[in-house]
């Protein structure tokens, strides 16, 4: 037995074997990386796309046949249905409005507030709901 272990000494731990770790990039390297993104010159290589030649009115681009394909997505389509949905729900507020002065004018107050009460109760509530359905779509 060892005096060092008599006294209490904690054991002499071996060394470990420090394996050096790939440096990691710098922010100069990232910075190199991004940048030569912009300078890529493939495009070069490929037709025009908008200008034109002197003795034609099509571009490279078209003379060989290709053709622009604008894909305006899901919005484009619901676009349309929403502005008649917004329009149409004007139209018919215009049109309870009026029934509800009419009612007042013939002094059934009563039933004006009725139906001023269920339009803003159930249509309303339908058309927020199609808002924000329309938000999610959009």
């Amino acid at each position: 037995m060892r005096y060092r272990d008599m006294l209490g000494f904690p054991k002499k731990k071996a060394k470990k074997k420090i394996i050096p770790q790939p440096p990691k990039p710098s922010v100069a390297e990232k910075l190199k990386e991004e940048l030569n993104e912009w300078n890529d010159t493939t495009f070069k290589s490929l037709p025009k796309r908008w200008s034109k030649s002197f003795n034609s009115e099509l571009t490279e681009f078209e003379q060989q046949g290709g053709k622009d394909n604008v894909n305006e997505g899901p919005a484009y389509d619901y676009a349309k249905q929403w502005d008649n949905v917004k329009k149409t729900y004007g139209a018919f507020w215009d049109s309870v409005h009026d029934l509800e002065s009419l009612l007042q004018g013939k002094g059934m107050g009563r039933e004006a507030k009725k139906v001023n009460q269920m339009y803003k109760k159930n249509v309303e509530g339908f058309f927020k709901f199609i808002y924000k359905l329309m938000g999610k779509l959009m």
